[in-house]
Order: structure tokens, then C-alpha cells, then sequence
């Protein structure tokens, strides 16, 4: 069942993401790399966002790709765990890591896919003897439809309770993208039962209501064929509910009905 008008509703209230560059903190110390070699970059803090670098080689003419293996991590400890050893039931290919060839050196190297990350590990797979490889102008581009100068500060003097704000903010903030995702790194979709919590915390910080009401626009106009209100929704390639259903999941709409913020807007829905 797809209910244009809702749909369209939801769609109007879609936000717009804010990009931000930033720049790794640390770096391996390993000036050039040749096959079998690797470099660890630093972020300093959890991103969300698209890896960009400088590709460059010193010796003779790079007479053949550089054959490139790049791993990403939220913890170091997972940049040397082996994924082909993991045997769990969640697809593997949530995994966060890439092989890519790269036939022209000096080039610019920007990853399409989206990442969730704070640590990157490039490995060089496979290269020519006659030239080495190094890095420069390392960027990931975040993104976030959350928008940090409408963050409404904790008030509060308590240096744990600011602490645990920081990290909550963050978490909020990043799984704040086009709709509110349950997590940036694995599902990355809109579920009703995260919904809720990021709803409410929204309230208090971003206050980005609109993003709500997109939300729960979605789930009204995108329901299954006996007009059940699905566990969540895919944004792509078009916006449709999954062949997931929970009861007490489908009740979430009406909770999150009496605690958005414009009631009378709500009650058109």
C-alpha cells in the first residue's frame, strides 16, 4: 500500500545534509609504500562520511595499478581482526572495507560508499617494483542532516553528565542523515522502534522537527497490503517498507502521534 499524498508530505520534510572536512589527526609514520606495506589513519573521533586522498608515487613512471585493500574501523582492535574468519548471522558484507585498483598515479582517490568509522587502514596489495606510493591531503567529508549550530547546550555543571552529553550528542548526530538512521554503519535505515528515542532526544537538542514528521510521514504513507505499519523503511532506490512487521512496533506510531511537537499537524496525517 503507498499513499502518494503522504508520501509526497514526507518527502517535502526530507532535510538537507551539512557536510563538514576533516582532516586525520595522526598518521603511521611510513614515508613511502611498496607491495605488502600499510598505513593507519587517526580521525581522532567517530565519523560518518566519505574517504578522499591524494594518490602519489616516488621512482620511475607507475607502469602499472596500485592494487589497494582499505579497511575501516570504529575501534583500532578491529583493524586487525581477519574478516574472512567472521561466521556470524549478519551479512558479512556489512563488513567496512574495500579493494580498489587504481590505474593512474598521481590521482585524486574518492570513495563513493558512505562509511562509519574513526580508524583507516590502506594496505598495498599488489604494486610495480619500479615505484612507491604516498599519501597526501587525506579528508573524509561528513555528513549529517543534524545541524550543530542549532544544538541546544546541557545546562548543567556536572562534568559527568557533560561527558556522557558529548557522547550522546555525537551518536545522535551522526545517525541523523535523511531520515533517522537506527545506525550509520550497519541497517542504515529508518526502524520505528529507534525512532522513538532519537525522536526524544531530538527534542531536547537539535529540535529538528521536521526530520520527525518526515519520519513518521513515511511510515503512514508506506504500509503493507492489509495497511500494517512496517517495522522500517528503505529510502532506496525508492522509498518502500520492509516485509518486516512487529506488533508492538506498529504502536509506536501512535505514541510517537501524541508526543510530536505540532499535534494539529499530526492529526491531518
Amino acid at each position: 500500500m503507498r499513499n502518494e499524498k503522504l508520501l509526497k508530505t514526507a518527502l517535502d520534510h526530507m532535510p538537507k545534509l551539512v557536510y563538514k572536512d576533516v582532516s586525520p589527526i595522526n598518521m603511521t609514520e611510513t614515508q613511502y609504500l611498496a607491495k605488502g606495506d600499510s598505513i593507519i589513519i587517526d580521525f581522532g573521533d567517530h565519523q560518518v562520511g566519505r574517504l578522499a586522498f591524494d594518490l602519489k608515487s616516488v621512482g620511475s613512471h607507475a607502469d602499472a595499478p596500485a592494487f589497494l585493500k582499505i579497511h575501516f574501523a570504529e575501534r583500532e582492535i578491529e583493524l586487525y581482526e581477519n574478516p574472512a574468519e567472521y561466521k556470524g548471522w549478519i551479512s558479512a558484507s556489512w563488513i567496512e572495507e574495500e579493494q580498489i585498483h587504481v590505474d593512474v598515479i598521481p590521482s585524486r582517490v574518492s570513495l563513493e560508499r558512505r562509511y562509519s568509522f574513526r580508524y583507516v587502514k590502506i594496505e598495498v596489495l599488489d604494486i610495480s617494483d619500479k615505484y612507491q606510493l604516498y599519501l597526501d591531503n587525506v579528508v573524509c567529508t561528513n555528513e549529517s542532516s543534524a545541524d550543530d549550530s542549532k544544538l541546544v547546550p546541557l545546562n548543567s555543571d556536572n562534568q559527568l553528565h557533560k561527558a556522557l552529553d558529548r557522547v550522546a550528542i555525537k551518536t545522535l548526530h551522526d545517525c541523523m542523515q535523511l531520515v533517522f538512521e537506527d545506525g550509520p554503519k550497519r541497517d542504515r535505515r529508518l526502524w520505528i522502534g529507534d525512532l522513538r528515542m532519537q525522536a526524544l532526544a531530538n527534542y531536547e537538542t537539535y529540535r529538528n522537527y521536521d526530520l520527525v514528521k518526515e519520519c513518521l510521514y513515511l511510515f503512514g504513507a508506506l504500509t503493507n497490503d492489509e495497511d500494517r505499519v512496517g517495522a522500517c523503511i528503505f529510502l532506496e532506490p525508492e522509498p518502500e517498507v520492509d516485509d518486516t512487521f512487529m506488533f508492538d512496533y506498529s504502536l509506536f506510531l501512535l505514541i510517537h502521534y501524541w508526543t510530536i511537537t505540532d499535534k494539529q499537524e499530526m492529526i491531518r496525517l
